[in-house]
């Protein structure tokens, strides 16, 4: 039995280091060896809230602007006998139109608006005037709310969501994300411009491709990664901030050390060449991918729902505070440096 019991306990050993991604296990070290030249117990800093994506009910809000308020009436509907546009209206009113996902009802309201015009001319020129002076307000509405329409056919997706979830990208993170969610968020960067300009073409299936890349995304690996980056750095820090220690371990009565050299070999070592080198990757990855994702929400601030902009600016500010952080911690670490006037700085 006791054979049994250290065997699991060696397992569970064994599942949580497997656990631990490679950004833990270099932190954890170099937060050890800094706790052994301290004499130090690290103080565990205050854990980064989770990305806590506003649920999709939080997308609709409370006005009547969130529904359609024209609508042409069967009888004019009845009229369009010529019209692309009667097919476009009929598949949307179709059992399968009334369980479309967002992207679909998106692709609806631009084949809307792509053939409403055409449809215009033909009522005229039948002379029915009415009916093309009612289709003619619908499209025009259409137009105006155009960005809530796109929003809730991308931002607003489940795939975003998706895109935002921590995944499972940490071992060996950033290195093993590649170009393929930049591109595809360039292109749907390039179709939401042409979209908002006027040219409402669109392949719903390439589209919904898109949309998959950006599902399998590393957004919320990223905020992960950062995060933790930061509540590590904040743990070094408490050693570094503590001037006492810092006088008793490294230079005494103005005098080095042994420990200033360690402490030395550490820096160079585990921070300049390693964590820093890491923490530069992950910067690198944030100023790839981020300004892409921001081009597309600035094109569709005006169709955000508040809470997504209020999201937005809460994970803007978190990230600010996360790229911050090494350059903070190689601050502290001059200013150690500086005080015990050794000569090698971070």
């Amino acid at each position: 039995m006791k054979i049994l019991i250290n065997s699991l306990a060696i397992g569970l050993c064994f599942a949580l280091v497997s656990c631990q991604s490679s950004l833990d296990s270099a932190y954890q070290d170099y937060l050890q060896r800094l706790a052994r030249i301290f004499e130090s117990e690290t103080i565990e800093a205050v854990a980064i809230s989770h990305l806590s994506y506003p649920r999709p009910r939080e997308w609709i809000e409370a006005n009547v602007e969130a529904k359609e308020r024209k609508t042409l009436g069967l009888l004019a509907f009845l009229s369009l006998d010529d019209c692309e546009l009667r097919y476009v209206i009929a598949r949307h009113n179709s059992a399968l139109g009334k369980v479309a996902s967002p992207s679909q009802r998106l692709h609806y309201q631009l084949d809307f608006l792509h053939h409403a015009p055409a449809c215009i001319i033909t009522l005229r020129a039948q002379g029915q005037m009415q009916t093309a002076a009612k289709l003619r307000a619908v499209m025009d509405e259409k137009k105006r709310r155009l960005a809530w329409y796109i929003w809730q056919g991308s931002l607003g997706e489940k795939e975003f969501r998706q895109f935002w979830q921590e995944g499972n990208h940490e071992d060996n993170y950033p290195a093993n994300a590649g170009a393929a969610l930049i591109t595809a968020l360039e292109q749907l960067n390039a179709w939401v411009s042409r979209w908002l300009s006027g040219d409402y073409a669109t392949d719903i299936r390439a589209y919904e491709i898109n949309l998959s890349v950006i599902r399998a995304g590393d957004g919320g690996a990223l905020y992960r990664a950062l995060s933790k980056q930061l509540l590590y750095l904040k743990q070094a820090n408490t050693m570094f901030d503590n001037e006492a220690l810092v006088q008793q371990r490294i230079c005494p009565r103005g005098q080095l050390s042994e420990q200033a050299e360690i402490l030395q070999n550490v820096v160079s070592k585990f921070w300049i060449q390693g964590l820093q080198r890491q923490s530069a990757a992950l910067s690198r990855r944030h100023f790839a991918l981020m300004p892409a994702l921001q081009a597309l929400e600035q094109q569709l601030v005006e169709g955000e729902p508040k809470a997504y902009s209020d999201w937005r600016k809460q994970r803007d500010t978190q990230f600010e505070q996360f790229l911050a952080a090494p350059k903070s911690h190689s601050l502290r670490i001059n200013t150690v440096y500086q005080e015990c006037d050794l000569t090698v700085g971070a």
